[in-house]
Formats: C-alpha cells, sequence, structure tokens
C-alpha cells in the first residue's frame, strides 16, 4: 500500500510547482511580494495563504524544493512588516482576516532543512513581534487567555473574520471567546521560539518559558473533566461552548499534556471515528461552515491528530486514523485529478454537501498527504 501512496507523488509535485507565482508589484487584487510564492490550488484567487502556507511548505521541503519554501516565509514576513500582522492573504479583500499563527513553525522547517543561521537571525525578530501581537490587546481576555479579534466591531460573525484553524464558524462571537486550538498553538510558539533563540544565539528569553507555562496553566478552563474534554471557553458567559470538535486535541499536537490526560482525551477519538478518518465534530451540530458541517473534514484536522497520536507513541491509532483519510484522500485523487478543500468521512466522497460548496485545494491537502507518509513511515 505504501507504493500506491507514492507512486502519485511525481504528479503532486507538478501539481504544487504548477502554482508557483510571482507577482512584485500591487494590483487591483493582489499585494505584492518580492519573491516567487506558491498559491493554494483552484478559486484560490491566486493568492499565497498564511494557514495553506505551513502545510505547502511541508510538501516543498519534503520535494528539496527549500528555497520555494524559504521564499513563502519571507513573504509572509514581509507582509508582517507591511502591515503589522499577517493577513490570511495578500489578497486585498479581505486582508484583515486572521489565522491561526504559525510563523515559529515555517522558520523552524526551514532552518531544519538550511542550517541557515544567518537567515534565522533575520526571521526570528519578526516572529517573535508576531507573538507579541497575538499576546497583547485586542488579544488578550479577562480569563488571561487570548481570542481572535475583530478588527471591527460591529462584525461578529467568525465566518467574516477568523479563518482559523479548521476554517470553522464555531462561535456566535468570536470576541468573547478563548479558542482552545489557539491558545494551543500559542503556549507551543513561545517554546518554540525560545528554542530557535538557542539555536541562533546560545540565549533564550526566559519570559517566554514563563508565557508558555501560564498558558498551559490557564488553558485548564478549558478541560471539563465530566466530559473529559477541551471545549471553548466562552469568557463572557464564564461557560463552555460545548460542541466536540478535533479542534479540542490540539494540546495534543503542542505536547502540552502529560500521558494521564493524553490517552483519557485519546479515547474520545472513537467519537469522531469515520470510513475515512475522522469527522471534524462528534455529531451534527446544525453548523453550517465549510469543512465543519458533520461528518465533513479538512486535511489540517487530520494533521494535528496523527502527529498528537505519534508524539505520544499512540502509533496504532495513528496509522489506523491514517490509513483511512490517505486511502480516501489517494482514491478521489485518482478518479478525479484533484486533491480537495474538505472531505465527506463518512461516503468518502468530495461532492457539494447541504448547499456547502467544495473546491480543489492542491496546497493543505497535497501537503498533508506528503507529510503523513513520513509520519507513518510509509515512505
Amino acid at each position: 500500500m505504501s507504493n500506491q501512496y507514492q507512486a502519485i507523488l511525481p504528479e503532486l509535485k507538478d501539481k504544487i510547482l504548477g502554482y508557483q507565482l510571482e507577482n512584485t508589484s500591487d494590483t487591483d487584487t493582489l499585494i505584492g511580494l518580492p519573491y516567487p510564492y506558491t498559491a493554494s490550488g483552484q478559486n484560490k484567487r491566486n493568492a499565497l495563504y498564511y494557514w495553506d502556507t505551513f502545510f505547502i511548505n511541508q510538501a516543498l521541503i519534503k520535494f528539496k524544493l527549500v528555497e520555494n519554501a524559504r521564499y513563502n516565509v519571507e513573504n509572509l514576513i514581509y507582509l508582517y512588516r507591511q502591515l503589522h500582522y499577517i493577513p490570511t492573504s495578500n489578497h486585498k479583500q479581505p486582508a484583515h482576516y486572521y489565522h491561526p499563527p504559525l510563523m515559529p513553525w515555517m522558520i523552524r522547517d526551514v532552518y531544519r532543512a538550511t542550517g541557515d543561521k544567518e537567515w534565522l537571525r533575520r526571521m526570528l525578530p519578526h516572529a517573535l513581534d508576531e507573538f507579541h501581537t497575538w499576546t497583547t490587546k485586542p488579544h488578550t481576555s479577562p480569563s488571561g487567555l487570548f481570542r481572535y479579534h475583530a478588527k471591527d466591531e460591529n462584525t461578529q460573525n467568525v465566518e467574516s473574520v477568523d479563518k482559523g484553524l479548521m476554517c470553522s464558524l464555531r462561535f456566535d462571537n468570536l470576541n468573547n471567546v478563548n479558542p482552545v486550538d489557539l491558545n494551543a498553538i500559542l503556549y507551543r510558539n513561545a517554546k518554540l521560539l525560545y528554542d530557535l533563540q538557542i539555536e541562533e544565539s546560545g540565549k533564550g528569553d526566559e519570559s517566554l518559558l514563563h508565557k508558555s507555562e501560564q498558558i498551559k496553566k490557564l488553558l485548564e478552563i478549558c478541560w471539563d473533566p465530566k466530559e473529559n474534554f477541551y471545549f471553548d471557553n466562552d469568557f463572557e458567559n464564564k461557560t463552555h461552548i460545548k460542541i466536540k470538535s478535533l479542534s479540542g486535541f490540539m494540546p495534543l499536537f503542542v505536547e502540552m499534556v502529560d500521558g494521564d490526560r493524553a490517552k483519557i482525551l485519546i479515547q474520545q477519538l472513537k467519537l469522531f471515528a469515520q470510513p475515512g478518518g475522522l469527522s471534524f465534530t462528534d455529531k451534527d451540530y446544525n453548523l453550517t461552515s465549510a469543512g465543519l458541517q458533520y461528518p465533513l473534514t479538512t486535511a489540517p484536522c487530520i494533521y494535528f491528530i496523527i502527529k498528537g497520536l505519534c508524539d505520544y507513541e499512540y502509533m496504532e491509532d495513528a496509522l489506523d486514523i491514517g490509513s483511512n483519510w490517505l486511502n480516501m484522500i489517494y482514491d478521489t485523487f485518482k478518479s478525479s485529478g484533484e486533491m480537495w478543500e474538505w472531505y465527506n468521512t463518512s461516503t468518502k466522497s468530495v461532492k457539494p454537501e447541504n448547499g456547502v460548496a467544495n473546491t480543489p485545494v492542491m496546497g493543505w491537502t497535497a501537503g498533508t498527504y506528503i507529510s503523513l507518509l513520513d509520519t507513518l513511515g510509509l515512505h
């Protein structure tokens, strides 16, 4: 089976390179970028997307196209210097959307592939600034944890501002919610930045480790000991948002929990199991966003779950879930010639579901597919 998975890699490489673009000057729709970049796929407006780039770079580095991955990172840093935050993409409308901050991870991946300390030295201050942006106003909250924040205070709909971890519409008012996934990522970002500082100069800022431990401690307000699960925290109403989603497993990916908590949490995965891997939610909550409707899922969901399982050495579970997902992706690619934004994990199809359109997206799906072959030892 692993040979079958590998067989389509040359075609995936060609398709990803087909989305390599260059646009150094501003246009009516795009912010110009200094280097060539890798767009995500069809109907993605020829833009460089922050969230997607993390997964695209996984594929580029695997294909030894490290320079392409480096350019993607430098283009995102360029956007940060211009805007003082990294937008969803370099598309001008709407450039104010937020994606969860994965810049330290991307810098780490390129640095691991190159060992270029001078490049690390240039990139690191901007990643530190971005972390500071996410851990100060307006992203702070009374709980001490952090939140997404609508730049337009009248914008309450998360779909118009938070294109976050699972492209989800999880909350009615993003300004009042501490998302599990965002805070888990910020926890690990602080540790990653500290480690990168050690790599760069031999000395790390201890306040980053303090911030990381603070987030870990405060995230307990999202843990429900009766449900044995992490829920997003509505700090305004002092309650959990009782939607069980794959976002609740993000503490596994960032290695925040101890072995006992990991075991308890992993037992919850059976509630999400489907023939094509895992559905984003455990049941139908009448949610309408693409990728979130039960039993749909997107590639990033699977990536974080599998990596978390492997880090805690639950390899049998990782291989079982991963193989189901990889089979679905492979079969759909062979029949359609495309990889898609979301998949129905129950029917293992990509047909529009309940009015939710689907679109070919090579970037994050191909990147996840390629990365997980290594993670699961299927190379």
